[in-house]
């Protein structure tokens, strides 16, 4: 979920990263629906420790399959930091991922399928192969390198033996049988792209890296430590930090690191994690420095706003040190961080208006410098942030900022221009790509500065009139950014403005926006919204009889409020996973107990107004709007049971309705015909309603 960068860079700035100059072709067609097979993405880039090459994962989308593959490279930098050659490691067979490097650069550890089950890797870059180095059912993650490489820890969970109900007379062997029940006693009990989630306790385990010799470090029926959130060794290598979240129920946002001793006494004793951090709030991805002394973590102190914003912290390696706030001036999300050589400063990747960059920032003092100005976003499908980097000494690497393509792999140096590796650059070079334009307003609720981009058809006609589609972010503490992404680009090829925009609730804009829809969810956040339609509305080229509307998850939430609050003022709309009715939401999703008690404050028993009043559900008897509703019939963070209340009542009330379900899909859209399909069938409803 989080990620994790790796050292620093130096303190000169690096050049804007820029496209790579690609052999002139005739740029014939807009985007089509099956380029997205077509295409390729760098994700996960990490430098080595001595910063002369750089893994990879190189992510495209088997049509044949059907999926979404991801597979390991290597690519070599000279002494200035250009790509000089590159290869693949690990094939996309195998599902390679969460790679990192030994201590000395000799061997990479990652997590890859052996007969369908995750196992812990190692391959030895002499030889190139990789060998697994665990075995079982553990579904081992996150590995983590001893500072002497010599060993690699990792979380894994160890399964409970199953309940049964007492009493049943055995099955007779060879017969069709049902399944036995399933007896569920966990409030936490599936995960949306997980599935069910079987009984059992997650555990802190050792590695010997070159015998595969395994060590428990913890034990017990329950967990001892998170599944994610990240996992450092102390610089002695006799201990691990790792976040552990003790009261998921009543404190999903209390999560504190502790320190776990690397080894086990006699007879196999396990000696029982120490706290590191103890304040009210959440620490998490720690990361110790080269000298030993200090953690960095990044994480929020207890609020009761929406939004906790993940900042920048450090503390010292002994329980009780005191808590340094490092990039509190800052006042930006932090993604990810790297220490430098000499300990005084860290390279980090920070959400700003509509970006990422990289910035050097000290951390006794919090001063910051600009390293890498734009770092580009991996999610594809849409133009949200969420790109990645890592920085080693006077090299970054990071996913490249695109508005035609896919990420590619980037590098920044301080002695040299950027360099990069381009995987779509032939494919780029025959589209016509969408046009995109940054827009500022002034919301009609406060005048508070709103940013959004508008996405143009390939072959714009400022003399002719478009329909606009305007398309909603999730989150709703998420973003969007001028990159290029798959939904706005079959948009824009079927002849529509695509209006996309940060509201109020929007990550990158400091804390006090991201929380200004603290018990105010929906809010202002739609007149934000409503006030970038009005404006583009306006323009000569925009055809204002023809405004649609439709977003996904917490856009799919605002896309039902806005048909509700202004009836008249779109012609169809289209909701992807929306959150219909809270009370169904903070007790079916998997973040049942988180939206409950920080999004809502209450329990439904004790405030019902407050849940009826703030969901889409109160607004049922006022929508006229034509509505497609779309949503995996898996999809356990929005669960389904959502879109089908709001569907059976917008038939029951006679407004023209319909669902798409997709089998297997979770809360991501499932497989990639199963996006692309949930993109086509908007542009189908939206045609079909347009005014002649």
């Amino acid at each position: 979920m989080k990620i994790l960068v790796a050292a620093l860079l130096a303190a000169a700035a690096v050049p804007a990263f820029t496209t790579p100059a690609v052999a002139a072709a005739p740029a014939t067609l807009p985007f089509q629906p099956a380029d997205l097979y077509d295409l390729a993405m760098v994700v996960s880039p990490s430098v080595s420790p001595d910063g002369t090459r750089v893994l990879f994962t190189r992510v495209t989308f088997d049509r044949t399959l059907d999926r979404r593959m991801g597979e390991l490279w290597l690519a070599h930098l000279d002494s200035s930091g250009k790509i000089v050659d590159k290869r693949l490691l690990v094939a996309r067979d195998v599902s390679p991922r969460q790679a990192a490097w030994s201590p000395d650069g000799s061997r990479i550890a990652y997590v890859a399928q052996v007969l369908g089950k995750p196992q812990i890797h190692v391959l030895a870059l002499t030889d190139g192969v990789g060998k697994p180095l665990t075995s079982g059912e553990t579904n081992p993650s996150q590995p983590a390198w001893s500072p002497d490489g010599r060993r690699i820890a990792y979380v894994g969970r160890i399964d409970a033996k199953p309940v049964t109900i007492p009493g049943l007379p055995e099955k007779p062997k060879g017969t069709d049988s049902a399944p036995d029940a399933k007896i569920i006693s966990d409030l936490f009990w599936r995960a949306d792209g997980a599935g069910e989630i079987k009984p059992g306790a997650t555990h802190l385990f050792v590695a010997d890296a070159a015998t595969g010799t395994i060590t428990q470090l913890t034990t017990g029926d329950t967990d001892k430590v998170n599944d994610d959130g990240g996992l450092a060794w102390t610089g002695d290598g006799r201990a691990l930090i790792a976040p552990f979240t003790a009261d998921p129920i009543n404190g999903p946002r209390e999560i504190d690191l502790y320190l776990y001793e690397a080894k086990v006494g006699e007879g196999g004793k396990v000696w029982p994690p120490v706290q590191l951090t103890n304040r009210p709030g959440s620490e998490y991805d720690p990361a110790v420095s080269p000298d030993g002394k200090t953690v960095a973590f990044l994480g929020s102190p207890a609020s009761d706003q929406f939004y906790d914003m993940p900042e920048l912290w450090t503390t010292g390696v002994t329980p009780g040190s005191p808590i340094t706030h490092v990039s509190k001036a800052l006042d930006r999300p932090v993604a990810s961080m790297d220490w430098a050589a000499d300990s005084r400063s860290l390279a980090i990747l920070y959400n700003d208006e509509g970006t990422q960059r990289i910035a050097r920032i000290d951390a006794a003092t919090g001063a910051t410098s600009i390293l890498v100005p734009s770092v580009g976003g991996t999610r594809l499908y849409l133009p949200s942030s969420g790109g990645q980097a890592s920085c080693v000494k006077q090299i970054c690497a990071f996913t490249s900022p695109l508005t035609d393509r896919p990420a590619g792999l980037g590098i920044a140096s301080a002695t040299t221009q950027t360099d990069s590796l381009d995987f779509n650059a032939a494919w780029a070079a025959t589209r016509k790509a969408a046009r995109i334009e940054a827009l500022e307003v002034a919301s009609r609720a406060d005048g508070k500065r709103v940013q959004g981009w508008i996405a143009f058809p390939p072959d714009f006609d400022p003399k002719k009139r478009y329909p606009v589609i305007l398309d909603i972010h999730g989150g709703p503490n998420s973003d969007y950014g001028p990159f290029f992404s798959v939904t706005h680009s079959l948009y824009a090829a079927a002849g529509y403005l695509v209006l996309y925009t940060n509201p109020r609730g929007s990550i990158g804009y400091g804390n006090a926006f991201a929380n200004a829809i603290t018990n105010a969810y929906p809010g202002q956040d739609h007149d934000d919204l409503m006030t970038m339609v009005d404006v583009l509305a306006k323009r000569p080229y925009a055809d204002a009889r023809n405004l649609f509307i439709g977003g996904g998850s917490g856009g799919g939430v605002l896309t039902l409020w806005a048909i509700g609050k202004e009836p008249d003022k779109f012609r169809a709309a289209v909701a992807l996973r929306p959150v219909v009715d809270w009370t169904n939401q903070v007790t079916t999703s998997d973040g049942t107990s988180y939206f409950m008690k920080h999004w809502m404050g209450a329990t439904p028993w004790e405030k019902p107004e407050l849940y009826f009043n703030r969901s889409v559900f109160s607004l049922a008897g006022q929508i006229k709007t034509p509505t497609l509703l779309i949503t995996g019939e898996n999809d356990y963070r929005t669960p389904i049971a959502q879109t089908e209340q709001m569907f059976g009542a917008l038939k029951l009330r006679g407004v023209e309705a319909e669902m798409i379900r997709l089998p297997g899909a979770g809360h991501g859209m499932g497989r990639p015909s199963q996006w692309l399909q949930s993109v086509l069938a908007p542009i189908d409803w939206f045609n079909q309603r347009k005014a002649k």
